[in-house]
């Protein structure tokens, strides 16, 4: 997981610039940063500027921007295409000739050495960082009960499953709808930053990771907002899988009211038992069916990447939707270049449990571009 993207909606406090036109670009002081240890952002933002005192009140403007953090881990040991970086040409040609020198197959049509090669590879390279996955797996399954019970209460019967939702996923025949994966998302999320940093614990590494998306997070509302403005009433986090991303969006927000929304009535059981205090959705993120402009941020933590390119389109859209006058909409996701250069079996492990990682889906996903057509404004890297 590498790049992360933000959105906010028309502001309500005063502003002390004037209104951005359709088209301008603004940079504020906490515009692009890059930091050591993570992968990369983008950030859009939905609001609305007035003019000083004097002047007449301008239209709402919908803004974009692009946040950091960005840097290199192992993502780069691999052998680096043999092309000079620089034109637009030349990364095309080493995507292509990245995406050539690997031929992924999808998950339902491995062996089943091939599939627990590439689960093995997963569990065992967690465990020797530290990361206790079978315990963790164990302690899981020992509140089953609470499970079922979680479940219960939190899962939409009606809810219709898109078809790529019912696909294998993750190295898991059944995808996100079985308990399986459900029972292993606390130590899959502990292991998602082992590339990023080199000579940390797994703690030290999350910690980095996460405390630069809500540094960049809380730096664009008070950028947007001012520094003297409350901060955010009603957060969603969209995709919140096993709730621990919501969680952190909490401590980037403590006085806000924080939702998560996900597909999977079992992963939200799990986020319900983890984090008994935050609120939990079972709702489809392309049509949620929640009242629009009702949220001040909404959050897609590593959500893009998963989605074929139109649900992705979908989900932005909806996104924007959901977002109140004032409200910064949050993307953290992944680096399509960065995911060409792993090392071919790391990237092939990656890849076969990833469907939607792939020409014409998200490798086709323009962000900047996307938030653009939806209004958002004043994108940048």
């Amino acid at each position: 997981p590498l790049p992360q993207q933000a959105a906010i909606a028309p502001s309500v406090p005063k502003q002390k610039e004037v209104a951005a036109s359709p088209h301008s670009s603004q940079k504020g002081p906490h515009g692009p940063r890059v930091l050591p240890a993570a992968i990369g952002a983008l950030a859009g933002v939905r609001m609305m500027r007035r003019f000083r005192k004097a002047r007449v009140q301008q239209p709402r403007m919908r803004p974009v921007v692009r946040l950091g953090p960005s840097a290199a881990t192992e993502l780069l040991e691999s052998k680096r295409a043999e092309v000079t970086p620089g034109s637009p040409v030349e990364q095309s040609d080493a995507m292509d000739k990245a995406r050539k020198q690997l031929d992924v197959k999808p998950w339902e049509f491995l062996s089943g050495m091939a599939k627990d090669a590439a689960r093995i590879w997963f569990v065992q390279r967690a465990e020797d960082r530290g990361i206790p996955w079978r315990f963790s797996v164990e302690r899981m399954q020992a509140q089953q009960k609470e499970l079922d019970e979680r479940f219960s209460e939190l899962c939409n019967p009606s809810l219709q499953y898109p078809e790529y939702y019912t696909k294998p996923f993750h190295g898991y025949d059944e995808g996100n709808l079985s308990w399986k994966p459900a029972h292993e998302l606390e130590a899959a999320t502990q292991s998602m930053c082992l590339g990023y940093y080199d000579g940390m614990t797994w703690q030290e590494a999350q910690e980095v990771f996460r405390g630069a998306a809500r540094e960049a997070l809380a730096a664009r509302w008070q950028e947007t907002h001012g520094a003297e403005a409350h901060g955010p009433r009603r957060l969603l986090d969209v995709g919140c899988s096993g709730g621990f991303s919501t969680q952190e969006m909490a401590r980037t927000f403590p006085d806000a009211e924080v939702t998560g929304l996900d597909l999977s009535p079992y992963f939200l059981a799990v986020a319900k038992q983890k984090f008994p205090d935050l609120n939990f959705v079972h709702a489809n993120a392309e049509d949620t069916g929640l009242p629009a402009g009702s949220f001040d941020v909404v959050t897609l933590n590593f959500l893009l990447h998963e989605l074929p390119l139109e649900a992705s389109q979908n989900v932005l859209r909806e996104a924007y939707r959901l977002l109140a006058p004032g409200g910064v909409l949050a993307v953290l996701d992944v680096e399509p270049q960065q995911l060409l250069e792993l090392p071919p079996f790391r990237r092939w492990a990656f890849q076969v449990t990833e469907p939607w990682c792939k020409d014409g889906e998200y490798y086709a996903l323009n962000l900047a571009e996307e938030l653009k057509k939806l209004g958002f404004q004043d994108a940048e890297e």
